[in-house]
């Protein structure tokens, strides 16, 4: 075996971080938190009966994802270049799921990514791609439920007249608004609200 061939491997295994992995599955978290991490929250999105697929907009590593996906399909939206290796990893077996690595925005800019393996750390790049609200919902399943949990991110998406339509959960990072122009809110627990629109699609 030669010395480049011996050197690619070892950065495979590297690469692979088989403990990093098994740490981050989706088996782990069931071990740990056999109703999940936010059980009110996943009760609600499993349980509920949505017009289409269930958008995780921050999906992270697909723990909630995998969860979903055993009752409704799945669409994720996920940015940070590091989760998205342990998201694959813990959706691959999941046919129900899409996943699209680009963050959910308002005008589809590019904006700053993150390869740093704690997850909370702020994005400080390298430049990574987005798409708008108009261009996912023109590109994939319209939604039946919106899941947003995206660090302070929500309130702006909360201005697009095109989500008005679409039911949302969301997890606040700030203030807990008390009332919007779209939608009725239902406390789901102390940082998750689900928002019900007021209007249907066809403006009734």
């Amino acid at each position: 075996m030669n010395l480049m061939r011996l050197s690619h491997l070892i950065r495979v295994e590297v690469a692979k971080n088989r403990l990093g992995l098994w740490l981050n599955s989706n088996a782990m978290h069931e071990r740990i938190h056999p109703n999940g991490w936010e059980p009110e929250v996943l009760r609600c999105i499993c349980e509920g009966e949505w017009n289409g697929p269930v958008w995780d907009v921050g999906a992270s590593l697909g723990r909630m994802a995998y969860r979903i996906a055993r009752h409704h399909s799945v669409i994720t939206f996920e940015p940070n270049l590091n989760s998205l290796q342990f998201l694959a990893h813990n959706l691959v077996d999941c046919d129900k799921v899409l996943i699209v690595p680009m963050a959910l925005t308002l005008d589809g800019a590019p904006m700053k990514g993150s390869y740093h393996p704690d997850f909370m750390a702020p994005f400080t790049g390298p430049a990574v791609a987005t798409i708008s609200v108009k261009e996912a919902l023109a590109k994939f399943d319209r939604p039946g439920l919106i899941k947003l949990d995206i660090e302070g991110g929500e309130y702006e998406l909360l201005s697009s007249e095109d989500l008005a339509a679409f039911p949302l959960l969301i997890e606040w990072h700030n203030e807990i608004p008390t009332e919007l122009d779209h939608w009725s809110m239902q406390k789901v627990d102390s940082t998750h609200s689900l928002l019900m629109p007021k209007k249907t699609r066809d403006g009734s």
